[in-house]
């Protein structure tokens, strides 16, 4: 048939004889005998790429060791120039506080001066009131403190349980919780229907054509729910080799037991010097006289920059708390991360020092930026909720 020649010989794009030729070639004339196939060659090894030596054939997922390059800087600049306006403001707003805000109710207008001044014998503090503060406040703290010594000794051996119970019976505790979601509608369904018969208020407000075809409509969307389920079962069997991995992943990183919630304390922390500032930026003020019906009475006038450091204080705030609230997902998927893709022969050494190092490093920039975003939203979701609370036509 083919020559010994022909297959080193390099195909042409034109040639009726190579391959290619039904796409490229022109198309035989209908009314002769079609051509015969080509000539099948044997197949050539040095044509052909080698699979197993092309590492870039196929996508490899691994996870990155090394050094990672700064990004997103310009939001970084921006988080640490918001926090360091904050501050700046805030510890200015401590020395230039009025200290004589504390006895507002002492001043009386002058009328010789036009000013307010203030009066010595209205000047008291009642010492009982104080005696009384003092006194609900210790007992708060000791209550408070209580409270939150019983929790955290009844946290650790439940949050231990619950995750040694996902990581050997994941896939029995969601075939188990799994009918409770067809249970407990049947039973309420059924229960408000018996209940409502035998009320006398509720039978004589909703006739019994209408009770039936609330059960019925019910039992429906119970019946749709179900039908979910059996569809998508697939997915419940991923969702319990999620679960699975998830919890073994976790039981084998207990330091993030630990670590989280020291970056929640670091942010009770870090919060504590703003909410300081803004206690003594409302100190920034003046006492002015107010005419009111020709009488004049002795107010508080603030500077007109505490609105502003207010508004400053506030975002950083809530940029500050999602910025963190990124950083814990961070160090969570990092550390996961190191871990899973850890050969079996190999112990990870580190990883959540090297999951930190990234998200407050290299990382940081990119977590503000998703900081901002969620912080975006929550502040849009907000101002929406409230519009709608308060009916705002468009909002329904």
């Amino acid at each position: 048939m083919g020559s010994s020649e022909e297959p080193n010989r390099p195909i042409s794009f034109y040639d009726s004889s190579s391959p290619s030729a039904p796409l490229l070639s022109k198309p035989p004339n209908p009314i002769d005998d079609p051509p015969p196939p080509p000539p099948s060659s044997p197949p050539s090894y040095t044509d052909q790429p080698d699979s197993e030596s092309d590492p870039t054939q196929y996508l490899q997922i691994s996870y990155n060791h090394g050094p990672r390059p700064f990004k997103d800087l310009p939001f970084l600049i921006i988080f640490v120039l918001f926090v360091l306006a904050t501050f700046a403001f805030g510890i200015f707003s401590i020395f230039h506080r009025n200290t004589s805000y504390s006895n507002l109710s002492s001043f009386v207008y002058d009328s010789d001066s036009t000013s307010c001044v203030e009066n010595d014998t209205l000047t008291h503090h009642p010492n009982w009131i104080l005696l009384t503060f003092s006194s609900s406040s210790s007992s708060f703290l000791k209550d408070l403190t209580w409270t939150l010594v019983i929790t955290l000794i009844l946290s650790l051996p439940i949050c231990i349980s619950l995750l040694l119970l996902l990581k050997h019976y994941a896939k029995q505790v969601v075939y188990v919780f799994l009918p409770f979601f067809i249970v407990f509608p049947i039973f309420f369904n059924v229960y408000w229907f018996v209940a409502c018969t035998l009320s006398s208020t509720c039978s004589d407000a909703l006739p019994l054509l209408y009770r039936i075809l609330i059960l019925i409509f019910v039992f429906l969307v119970i019946g749709v729910l179900v039908w979910i389920l059996v569809v998508n079962w697939h997915r419940i069997e991923l969702t319990v080799s999620i679960i699975g991995v998830a919890s073994d992943a976790l039981s084998r990183n207990l330091g993030l037991f630990g670590v989280l919630p020291c970056l929640t304390l670091a942010l009770v922390v870090y919060y504590a010097p703003i909410v300081v500032f803004l206690v003594f930026a409302r100190l920034n003020g003046k006492i002015v006289p107010r005419e009111s019906n020709d009488v004049y009475t002795c107010v508080w006038k603030q500077d007109s920059w505490v609105p502003a450091y207010y508004a400053l204080a506030i975002l950083t705030m809530l940029w500050s708390l999602t910025t963190m609230v990124e950083a814990q997902v961070y160090v969570i998927s990092g550390t996961v991360a190191q871990w899973y893709f850890t050969k079996e022969d190999s112990t990870p050494r580190r990883i959540i020092r090297s999951s930190l190092r990234n998200a407050f490093g290299p990382s940081f920039g990119t977590v503000c930026v998703s900081g901002l975003l969620l912080a975006v939203v929550r502040v849009v979701r907000a101002v929406v909720d409230g519009a709608r609370r308060e009916g705002a036509p468009g909002m329904q």
